[in-house]
């Protein structure tokens, strides 16, 4: 609660940064806290089921537009192969990030606050829901999956 009263968005973004990473130490993910690389800011790194992560966490009150996807897909395109990417928007996406299917972005996946918030309520567990949107995302090419849909199914 803390964190979202915050009216500072820096603030907000690295208390989300931080939850996010007890997060993924609680899930025994090996998580890596943020890092710095030549020209890049990474907001944190984790390994789920064999797949390595790059973390991209937002908590700014606007939707995120395509050109962040694009940014943090560079990031993620620009490491090893099989790197993915996790881009968490707390307050969510623009239409055209969930509508679409560019293979740019197609080493994404998208979660927001109410995908966090199903997990911090018991009602799915982290590694249950990265599963799930993962092979959505492979399955489909649409990197969002609404926890909704995933609950309801």
């Amino acid at each position: 609660m803390e964190i979202a009263t915050s009216s500072d968005a820096q603030k907000r973004g690295y208390g989300l940064e931080k939850l996010l990473n007890e997060l993924f130490t609680l899930f025994d993910l090996d998580p890596k806290a943020s890092f710095k690389i030549t020209g890049e800011q990474i907001d944190g790194a984790f390994t789920f089921k064999d797949d390595d992560f790059l973390l991209e966490a937002k908590w700014q009150k606007q939707l995120i537009v395509a050109s962040e996807l694009y940014s943090f897909a560079g990031k993620v395109n620009g490491k090893r192969k099989n790197t993915l990417g996790l881009f968490v928007s707390m307050d969510g996406f623009s239409p055209e990030c969930l509508q679409t299917t560019s293979s740019d972005l197609r080493s994404l996946i998208l979660m927001d606050g109410m995908d966090l918030n199903a997990i911090l309520t018991d009602r799915i567990t982290l590694d249950d829901l990265l599963y799930r949107k993962r092979r959505h995302a492979s399955e489909t090419g649409n990197i969002y999956l609404n926890v909704n849909k995933i609950l309801i199914a």
